[in-house]
């Protein structure tokens, strides 16, 4: 069993500073498979409403399976399938999401991660598009390796379809940085920012992002 939270400061152009939270708690009940329960409650500026309120977030359900470990030229392959319930304020409709994920190393000690998104909307406006996918392109190498093993630094470049018909695609791109302070607890420090967007310039925004995970 694991529990996840994150946190992120994001600053979305010309609006108010907000915060988005995500929890999520994981039981793995099978090898190599966890089930996973989780809320994404946000509070302040958001890219996607004017509204500044306390919103409660969506209550999501999902499943992770690894495939296999990566071996000779075989990337290691995984899957997860999520859920996610209309449990937020102004949420309408079921909404799913597939991703599909690779890694293999590079050289030495580097990894590369590919992750494909599909995300599936069951209600949407006129305008909207009611599938979006997605890929993201990541990146990993040990810090200090071979004379230390707590540090990860981490990059990503990501491309998804805007959210309304007839936008062009959302470019993003993050660094960040994963640190080991326990025996089973990870704490993530990240930057994240869109370099491109099909939407209007106030969905523009930067993310301070903070993650903790501990496992018992």
């Amino acid at each position: 069993m694991s529990l996840e939270v994150g946190a992120a400061l994001t600053l979305p152009n010309e609006r108010d500073v907000g915060g988005e939270f995500d929890v999520e708690f994981l039981y793995g009940f099978a090898p190599n498979t966890h089930f996973s329960i989780g809320i994404d409650p946000v509070v302040g500026g958001r890219a996607d409403s004017e509204d500044t309120d306390f919103d409660p977030g969506d209550l999501s359900v999902g499943i992770f399976h690894n495939f296999n470990r990566e071996y000779d030229n075989t990337p290691a392959f995984a899957v997860r399938a999520d859920t996610y319930f209309p449990t937020g304020d102004d949420s309408e409709g079921v909404d799913f999401r597939l991703r599909g994920i690779a890694s293999k190393t590079v050289g030495q000690y580097d990894r590369l991660h590919l992750n494909l998104d599909l995300n599936v909307n069951t209600e949407t406006e006129s305008d909207e598009r009611s599938v979006v996918p997605g890929l993201v392109l990541g990146y990993s190498r040990p810090l200090g390796y071979p004379h230390r093993f707590n540090q990860t630094g981490l990059a990503e470049l990501g491309v998804r379809l805007g959210d309304e018909e007839g936008t062009d695609a959302v470019v993003t791109a993050g660094i960040g940085l994963r640190q080991q302070v326990g025996y089973q607890s990870v704490l993530d420090l990240g930057l994240q920012g869109e370099l491109a967007t099909g939407e209007d310039d106030q969905r523009d925004q930067v993310r301070l992002v903070v993650g903790y995970s501990t496992a018992f």
